[in-house]
């Protein structure tokens, strides 16, 4: 993974590179649906969320088609548990802050009218913390060591220019790789943004 880590940086360095990028600030907010793959423990799993905020930079390859990289600064609360059964009682969830790199192309067909987006997107998260409260016990706070150092997904994305200078935009990222080491878990995270465009 640390390759796909080193193409990402350098595409984005890449990108700043061309006379035709422009660039801007995103700001997003993000669902995140967390499973297990077992039935029986995500019943009590709800959804996480995420946000924050970083740069845009798009370059212009043709009147329809675009390539445009980010690099986002993101706190996650990613996975929350809440279980309330038979006088037991747990609420845990993790928490970390992520750097996000979606890299993508942006097709845009006639003026005035939605674009559609497409590509990958690598987060590697920093500093995962596991905090859990039984019985309404005190609560605990331990490093998530079973968190993997990246994780990997497919971006799709629609979105809108209301003005020259702001856009808004829904993305989807479909998660490739398992989020923890333990395996056989995976999420997914369905989100939208304001872009300011400079």
């Amino acid at each position: 993974m640390s390759k796909i880590v080193k193409i990402a940086m350098l595409l984005i360095a890449l990108t700043a590179t061309f006379a035709s990028a422009s660039y801007g600030f995103r700001a997003g907010f993000n669902f995140i649906d967390y499973s297990t793959g077992e039935s029986k423990i995500d019943k009590y799993i709800d959804m996480g969320y995420s946000f924050g905020g970083g740069l845009v930079t798009i370059v212009t390859l043709n009147s329809k088609l675009s390539f445009v990289s980010e690099l986002s600064f993101l706190y996650r609360k990613p996975v929350i548990l809440n279980v309330n059964e038979g006088g037991y009682k747990e609420e845990s969830y993790e928490t970390e802050y992520a750097i996000s790199i979606p890299i993508m192309f942006q097709l845009t067909l006639a003026e005035g009218i939605p674009y559609f987006a497409a590509g990958v997107q690598l987060d590697t998260p920093i500093s995962p913390k596991t905090k859990s409260k039984i019985n309404g016990g005190k609560e605990e706070t331990s490093d998530a060591s079973g968190r993997e150092s990246t994780d990997f997904g497919i971006v799709l994305g629609v979105g809108y220019l209301i003005t020259p200078n702001i856009g808004v935009d829904g993305r989807a990222v479909i998660g490739l790789t398992e989020p923890t080491k333990n395996g056989g878990d995976s999420w997914n995270q369905y989100g939208a943004g304001l872009t300011y465009y400079f």
